[in-house]
């Protein structure tokens, strides 16, 4: 199936779930089915509902031609626990419930708060971590290591950071991750700050990372044409998390890339003031 032919079908799905009554709404705006590709999340307020999308898609299926695998699905609960007994099927077989699905490589857990998981994170970065160092060997070039880690080992730790909703642990663990790393490298600071070292390899700290990619994600999405991104930055959780950043690091929110990033930059320094 060619991707155009897909993206028509898909778009006739979106539109016999937008107008079934069932799924999520953000006001007025239907927000009930998130596509990538050909991975499909659905998105309900009920089991009951929940059941009904997937009665459409599966005749959607039947209609053309196209087969949902019920094995490779499955559901969790955000904002609660899993139901005790609520069996929902694609197609007449089963869907398993599970407290961790993971969607575009993001590990997101079942609860009463929402939570991601950041443990395939770390295992990613440390594999790629030791590839180097045991590569590079012991009379490395501490630069040219840096630049190797920078390059193929943090993207591991930021992929999808934007939209997570990270604890102040798991931010801090990440930190002291990225920290160590300089540790490792340059074999020092074992008990003192690696600020300073950091800020004279032009980086910064993981946490500011964080930080300047929320902002920047942030900033892209309120000015999108897409009315559910616009309508999701209305939402008190991401609006507030959005002003608290600018407020944090003296941006507003129509700064430009280039000055976001300059402000998260100039922050850092300024937090150097106690080393120099």
């Amino acid at each position: 199936m060619s991707p155009l032919l897909f993206s028509v079908y898909v778009d006739d799905l979106i539109q016999l779930l937008k107008h079934s009554g069932y799924g999520t709404y953000i006001g007025s705006q239907f927000v009930g089915t998130i596509l990538y590709a050909d991975d499909i999340t659905l998105l309900s307020g009920s089991c009951r509902g929940l059941q009904k999308m997937l009665d459409i898609c599966a005749e959607f299926g039947h209609k053309w031609d196209i087969s949902f695998n019920a094995k490779k699905s499955q559901i969790l609960t955000l904002g609660g626990n899993n139901p005790a007994n609520c069996p929902v099927f694609l197609d007449s077989r089963p869907i398993q419930w599970t407290s961790k699905v993971k969607y575009l490589g993001i590990h997101i857990l079942a609860g009463a708060v929402q939570k991601v998981d950041i443990t395939d994170a770390k295992r990613k970065y440390y594999g790629c971590f030791n590839s180097i160092l045991s590569v590079c060997g012991k009379s490395r070039n501490e630069l040219a290591s840096l630049h190797l880690v920078k390059s193929y080992c943090l993207p591991r730790l930021l992929y999808g950071c934007e939209g997570m909703l990270l604890s102040t642990s798991q931010t801090r663990e990440l930190d002291i991750i990225w920290n160590n790393a300089f540790r490792y490298i340059f074999n020092c600071c074992w008990r003192e700050s690696v600020k300073p070292i950091q800020f004279y390899c032009n980086t910064v700290p993981l946490s500011y990372m964080i930080d300047e990619r929320k902002l920047l994600f942030y900033s892209k999405i309120s000015l999108s044409k897409n009315v559910i991104l616009r309508t999701l930055m209305c939402l008190p959780g991401v609006s507030s998390d959005y002003l608290f950043l600018c407020n944090k690091y003296g941006v507003r929110p129509t700064s430009t890339r280039d000055s976001i990033k300059g402000a998260v930059t100039h922050a850092f320094r300024a937090s150097l003031d106690a080393y120099f």
